[in-house]
């Protein structure tokens, strides 16, 4: 009989099939809620709920590489979401996780370096819009303008800006909305540590005082 040799899983594929089961679970319950409902700026909302729980749990557990698997964990999740579009939100998901972990790497694990992951996260949905077009028409940046212009207008509705301007504001809008889901998650994450240290050292106080109180 051929004897198996136990092997424990690495711990940190362990802590990312946590963070990305987590973002999973509001992926695949909220995501389908937002967009069956066709309410705008769904991929912002979504995008920026990922950076919040990305950027609050690195506070926690700041091993390298992290953010890619949660993003490979939640992309292959989000597979099973009862939606007629799967691909393209995977790959979204991923790449979201790739440009956190990208300029975690670049800038360290900080607030800067939060701060411009968190903006190319949520902006990646509409760059993964333009992807989307340049594959369908190619170089034709006529016909690519025009629909990325039909594509703000459904999210705003204000399509009396030029698609210039329209374009702009809505990209500002998903950068300032990253940082904003970068800016909570650091203080989620801080605060769950600042969180933790009190109750710790108030178990060690109890556990002390009861010790001492024993070997009396």
């Amino acid at each position: 009989m051929e004897t198996i040799i136990y092997k424990p899983l690495n711990s940190i594929w362990l802590k990312a099939s946590v963070v990305g089961s987590i973002w999973a679970s509001i992926e695949i319950i909220l995501g389908s809620f937002l967009h069956n409902l066709k309410i705008p700026l769904s991929g912002m909302i979504l995008s920026f709920i990922g950076v919040w729980i990305l950027i609050a749990f690195l506070q926690v557990w700041k091993e390298n590489g992290l953010v890619w698997r949660a993003g490979i964990i939640c992309a292959l999740m989000k597979s099973v979401s009862p939606s007629a579009l799967i691909l393209g939100p995977m790959i979204g998901i991923f790449t979201e996780a790739i440009l956190i972990e990208l300029f975690i790497f670049v800038f360290g694990k900080n607030l800067m370096g939060y701060l411009f992951g968190g903006a190319f996260a949520v902006l990646s949905t509409i760059l993964h819009k333009l992807v989307s077009l340049l594959i369908l028409y190619g170089f034709d940046f006529v016909k690519i303008l025009s629909d990325l212009y039909s594509y703000a207008v459904k999210q705003i509705d204000l399509a009396q800006l030029s698609p210039i301007y329209l374009i702009a504001f809505i990209a500002a809008i998903y950068i300032f909305t990253g940082m904003v889901g970068a800016v909570a998650g650091y203080i989620t994450g801080s605060k769950y540590l600042k969180t933790r240290c009190f109750f710790d050292d108030q178990s060690a106080a109890i556990l002390k005082s009861e010790n001492a109180r024993f070997n009396d």
